[in-house]
């Protein structure tokens, strides 16, 4: 049963990218929709904000199985030891990203925030996140950009390098997960679409109804949900298609 279906998968894989595509451009909607629908997904602990966190502990969850199942002994006697750190560290990682989300649990245990804090939090928050440093007109580095780097860079550019170019990929491949090439494709295409919104959408104001809301704040929110989307997406058919837990770790990884 469990062969037939992960068969199944890999034969429909470019039907299951194609559908996340749609799904992409129909998380853009509440943009165009009224008020309520808008602030219903994208304001703080609403819809898409409540999605988020549990794409990104899906996704330590399945980096973390990758880790405990995987043959790879934890030796450097063992040429793709690296690669099982990787996991380990991949699934921290996210574990970190799916706390900072939530801010840590505060809201919702509501804990309150420590003054020394206050002052350098923009959101005046218990995240990492939201410090001075990443953030608002003390910037010196910016969160948000960081984010998306690592997003072009584990989910599209590795994969597409390794796509090209048969050397790096043997390269890498004990060394490091390969994420399946079709779904990177999907990370510039949300850029594309949420790039598009904010440019078009000023043109044509009435498109756009929210008296408050500044147009980019609540584009760049699904942005951001659909990236962890994207990644949850493409951890989960690496792990099902890409991953042979039973081998050698080398042989199993194959782009795209």
């Amino acid at each position: 049963m469990q062969v037939k279906l992960l068969k199944l998968l890999k034969d429909k894989s470019m039907l299951v990218v194609f559908a996340l595509t749609l799904l992409l451009v129909l998380t853009y909607t509440p943009v165009l929709l009224s008020e309520r629908v808008l602030d219903a997904f994208v304001r703080e602990d609403q819809i898409y904000e409540t999605l988020s966190p549990i794409y990104l502990f899906v996704t330590c969850i399945l980096f973390f199985i990758a880790f405990k199942r995987s043959p790879i002994k934890l030796s450097l006697k063992d040429p793709n030891w690296l690669k099982r750190l990787a996991f380990l560290g991949l699934a921290c990682m996210f574990f970190l990203a799916a706390g900072e989300e939530i801010s840590w649990g505060q809201r919702i245990l509501h804990i309150a925030t420590p003054n020394l804090i206050k002052g350098v939090n923009v959101q005046e928050e218990l995240t990492f996140h939201n410090l001075n440093f990443f953030q608002g007109e003390h910037e010196v580095v910016s969160f948000s950009k960081l984010s998306i780097l690592f997003t072009f860079t584990i989910g599209l550019l590795i994969p597409l390098a390794c796509w090209l170019f048969e050397p790096l990929r043997k390269f890498v491949a004990n060394k490091f997960p390969i994420l399946p090439l079709q779904y990177g494709f999907l990370i510039p295409i949300n850029y594309i679409i949420q790039k598009a919104l904010v440019r078009i959408l000023p043109r044509f104001p009435n498109l756009y109804h929210h008296p408050t809301m500044p147009i980019p704040q609540g584009i760049h929110e699904i942005r951001e949900h659909n990236y962890e989307l994207i990644l949850m997406a493409a951890v989960l058919a690496y792990i099902l298609l890409k991953l042979d837990l039973k081998d050698s770790a080398t042989e199993a990884e194959t782009t795209p």
